[in-house]
């Protein structure tokens, strides 16, 4: 029993553990996860092998008499002291239980969720202590990143062909998550075509794009990066997700216009170079390859034009897509109407509602996870003709609502302290990425890319998210954190 237990076998279950948590992370709504957790709309199949691999790293770091933190944990730490304080004073305030949910109902399961991804943050932290550890994450990242492409062009032929069946594909989809086929959009492993374009942009494109960007590989297979990342846009494509467009253009721009000039000289230089040459002398040796590299460079221009075209044309064929530009039979409608007109409503009452719930208990919040409670009566009065909201406002229905924005749900729970804190917490990230960004060494560069690319879309995408359960701002927190360059005091590479 002592050798089963020894330090090295644990550390290889916790790798296998670590392996099979990254892997599973495309799958966000799985159906078999037992227990309270299992009646939620997220639940994350990676929380199961995370509820495994925690015990098994505490108890390898109390062998060790020491366990390593993040060095930004501070405010971290002072946002759940207040939350907690929040948390017990709105329970002496608790309004009448709603369609069966009570105030203290809420708060515990606010809780749960905050806790399940602290464990997704501590648990990357803990795995990803070097450059080999983040290697072995980025291996595991990207197969969970070949099954999606997979999965994903498979639902793309069975909606739009007739080569795969929509009942097989159905099947199989239902197999694991809760939620079947859409009409027209691909959601891949996950429960919504949103939450697929959520982790390609913010989970799987950061790599990708900075080592295309940095012609950094992890493999020997240096067109690997180069072709998941078309991929992975053209799985994009498919989703239809005006909010991963558009948090992608934005993320790219961003990490062009900081780290792109470097690239976008070596492309410059390498397309132009056989149209400044000499004249050709058939003398010269090689001579005959300058037409053919002429050819390539002007097929290569003609292969991009085409792409953006048929790109442009695929998602205008859509209405959902093309209602963000066509002219309404309105013609002097406000910002409101045509956010409703781009079935942007509902979000926009939720955020609107939300605010309003923070304006009422501004120093404490309602406690986390208890603001759908206090919603209904902070509806806008223009919001009622939405259908979604008018479904819910049913006495029929059993629906208690969410905010779906994760910094206007902290001012409501957590109130102005609260909220400050946390926005402390996720800019320290910035301090980490600073030091990456200006480190001579090319590893940390290569993070430091990537994490602001994937900084700035869990920034935007917590504008229409706002669950704690999510992995994904997590464990990219926590891959941040532990590669970071300053803890090299007490770095020890897992997989050393």
């Amino acid at each position: 029993m002592s050798r089963l237990l020894s330090n090295r076998n644990l550390k290889r279950i916790a790798t296998a553990l670590w392996a099979l948590l990254v892997l599973g992370l495309p799958i966000t709504s799985f159906r078999y996860i037992p227990g309270p957790l299992g009646l939620a709309q997220i639940k994350p199949f990676s929380m199961l092998p995370l509820a495994a691999l925690l015990p098994v790293l505490l108890w390898l770091h109390w062998r060790d008499k020491r366990l390593p933190l993040p060095v930004n944990i501070r405010p971290l730490l002072a946002f759940l002291l207040f939350a907690a304080a929040g948390s017990a004073i709105a329970v002496l305030y608790a309004p009448e239980p709603l369609r069966g949910a009570d105030v203290e109902g809420r708060i515990l399961r606010g809780w749960i969720s905050l806790l399940v991804g602290l464990g997704f943050f501590l648990a990357a932290f803990w795995m990803n202590r070097s450059q080999k550890d983040l290697h072995f994450t980025l291996r595991w990242l990207y197969t969970g990143l070949a099954v999606t492409i997979l999965w994903s062009i498979i639902q793309a032929l069975a909606i739009h062909t007739e080569l795969v069946t929509t009942a097989w594909a159905n099947s199989v989809q239902l197999a694991f998550s809760e939620h079947p086929l859409f009409p027209q959009r691909v959601s891949g492993l996950a429960y919504e075509p949103s939450w697929l374009a959520d982790q390609l942009v913010g989970l799987y494109m950061p790599w990708l794009f900075a080592a295309v960007l940095l012609r950094s590989s992890l493999t020997r297979w240096r067109w690997l990066e180069p072709v998941l990342l078309l991929l992975t846009l053209a799985v994009l494509l498919l989703t239809y997700s005006r909010g991963g467009l558009l948090i992608a253009i934005v993320c790219a721009g961003v990490v062009f216009v900081l780290a792109g000039r470097p690239a976008l000289q070596r492309v410059w230089d390498w397309y132009r170079a056989p149209f400044n040459s000499k004249p050709l002398r058939r003398a010269k040796a090689g001579s005959r390859k300058q037409p053919a590299a002429i050819a390539l460079r002007l097929g290569l221009a003609f292969v991009a034009m085409f792409a953006l075209v048929a790109a442009g044309s695929f998602l205008a064929s859509y209405d959902y897509i093309t209602s963000l530009w066509e002219p309404s039979e309105n013609e002097e409608r406000n910002l409101v109407e045509y956010v409703i007109d781009i079935s942007a409503g509902p979000r926009l009452a939720y955020a609107v509602a939300g605010y309003h719930v923070f304006e009422a208990a501004p120093l404490t919040g309602v406690g986390l996870g208890a603001s759908g409670l206090y919603l209904f009566p902070e509806f806008p009065d223009w919001s009622y003709t939405i259908p979604e909201i008018a479904r819910q406002l049913s006495p029929d229905s059993d629906i208690v609502p969410n905010i779906k924005n994760l910094h206007i749900r902290l001012l409501a729970e957590t109130g102005l302290p609260g909220f400050w804190l946390f926005t402390i917490f996720f800019v320290s990230f910035l301090a980490l990425l600073r030091q990456m960004w200006v480190a001579k060494d090319g590893f940390y560069r290569f993070v430091a890319v990537a994490g602001v690319f994937a900084w700035v879309a869990t920034l935007l995408r917590n504008f229409t998210q706002d669950s704690f359960t999510f992995p994904l701002m997590w464990v990219l927190f926590g891959l941040l954190a532990g590669v970071y360059p300053q803890q090299h005091d007490q770095l020890k590479g897992f997989h050393e």
